[in-house]
């Protein structure tokens, strides 16, 4: 009759005693650690301290958990700020002294800015990169740009300005403040109504943009990963000038918001990881507007480490848009050239929509800032130089090489061959950078 009792009361006891044995285990497992007494900072002659600590997540008092101090580690060197990252720890009084050794890139540099395709279109000019402003990881861009593009339908010469900024924890908060300024001064080619087909009559346009919005950092582990979501506003107008000119579109401003993902590494030569970005634009006629419209765009980046080798990878990439209402006087997204849909023309897919899918292969070749590069991409928009409107796909497949610079932060140039498997007029030679 006191069986079952005498079982229960065995049971209990063996779970306290479990209990205790896992409360011990844990305060044995973060007794392991020492504490870190100490935290120095090596080699940043440029980047203020408070931007790395911000980063490493760790602090005097913190155990000196080898997990934490590699995942702080990675964090910093994913700020793309250095060629290397390096975290020891040494025995002092009170417990571990934490030293974060960097090798700062270049920060302020003054680029030439070259983009060719074998369709003679071409453009140059110059890029000043600021990339770690006042050591504060803000970025600056300016650049200026004049191209001549013979064989497109929207231009025919360009000249650009264009400027950006971005500051992300203003002020120690976890707040972005990012702004953008652009100008472009294009001669437009007339097209044909009744055959579609460009003429010799021309006009001039004037596009003026300005953007400035706030972000929200969510992402609290190490190394980063997580959402960063923001919004504000964006004001641009075009104008028309000329003979035969057609009417001006005017202006529009638009309430914008934003959504990014990142859950990437930066790995120097290469990146694994994956990351998505999305935006929504929408203007009203009558408020600060002459038109309504709505454009959305979203992209995907995804790379994955292949092998043994270092910095060999496999790469997806992907990216949409679509844009309702506007003033229809142009295409708003166009896919060919150097950028996406390589093996053909400039502007050889043009509409307001697209979608675009890339699948590409990169190993290094005798040094890591030298990467073989194979690709094969598939797009779609709402008109094509063929003369189908339906948004069937197209294809490309290309070979070539990625360098990158490593000595400075983010300048990386592509060059090679691009074949289409559809229509285009054959291989194409692709050359471009950032």
């Amino acid at each position: 009759m006191y069986a079952p009792l005498i079982r229960l009361c065995l049971q209990a006891a063996a779970t306290a005693l479990l209990g205790c044995a896992m409360i011990l285990t844990a305060g044995a497992s973060e007794a392991t650690w020492p504490r870190i007494a100490e935290i120095r900072l090596v080699g940043n002659e440029k980047t203020q301290d408070k931007v790395i600590l911000r980063e490493l997540g760790l602090a005097p008092g913190d155990a000196a958990d080898p997990v934490a101090i590699d995942n702080g580690r990675q964090a910093v060197q994913d700020l793309g700020l250095f060629r290397e990252v390096k975290a020891a720890t040494s025995a002092i009084a009170g417990g571990v002294m934490l030293e974060v050794t960097v090798r700062e890139k270049y920060h302020l540099l003054v680029l030439p800015r070259i983009d060719a395709s074998s369709d003679s279109d071409y453009s140059y000019g110059a890029n000043l990169r600021w990339s770690n402003v006042w050591g504060l990881n803000h970025r600056m861009n300016v650049t200026v740009e004049k191209g001549e593009f013979p064989n497109e339908r929207d231009r025919l010469e360009e000249t650009s300005a264009r400027m950006s900024y971005r500051a992300p924890y203003v002020f120690d908060t976890p707040y972005e403040l990012r702004a953008r300024l652009e100008r472009r001064e294009r001669v437009t080619p007339i097209i044909d109504p009744a055959t579609n087909l460009v003429t010799d009559e021309s006009f001039d346009e004037t596009f003026d943009q300005f953007e400035i919005a706030m972000a929200r950092d969510f992402r609290r582990e190490r190394p980063r990963s997580g959402w960063i979501l923001g919004g504000g506003a964006f004001w641009q107008r075009q104008s028309t000038d000329g003979e035969l000119a057609p009417p001006s579109d005017g202006q529009a401003l638009a309430a914008v918001g934003t959504a990014d993902y990142d859950n990437l590494r930066y790995h120097l030569y290469s990146e694994t990881g994956r990351r998505f970005n999305a935006r929504l634009e929408v203007a009203s006629e009558g408020l600060g507007s002459d038109y309504d419209y709505t454009r959305t765009t979203a992209s995907y980046f995804q790379s994955h480490a292949m092998g043994d080798v270092p910095h060999q990878t496999l790469q997806l990439l992907g990216s949409a848009g679509v844009l309702t209402g506007g003033t229809g006087s142009r295409n708003e997204f166009s896919l060919g050239g150097s950028g996406q849909m390589r093996g053909y023309d400039s502007d050889f897919l043009e509409g307001n929509y697209y979608y675009y899918g890339s699948l590409e292969y990169l190993r290094p070749v005798k040094w890591d800032w030298l990467r073989l590069l194979a690709f094969v991409e598939v797009g779609g928009s709402g008109d094509d130089r063929e003369g189908l409107r339906d948004g069937s796909p197209y294809a490309d497949i290309g070979v070539g090489v990625r360098i990158r610079l490593s000595w400075f932060v983010g300048v990386e140039i592509e060059l090679g061959w691009a074949y289409p498997l559809r229509g285009g007029e054959g291989a194409n030679f692709f050359a471009g950078g950032n």
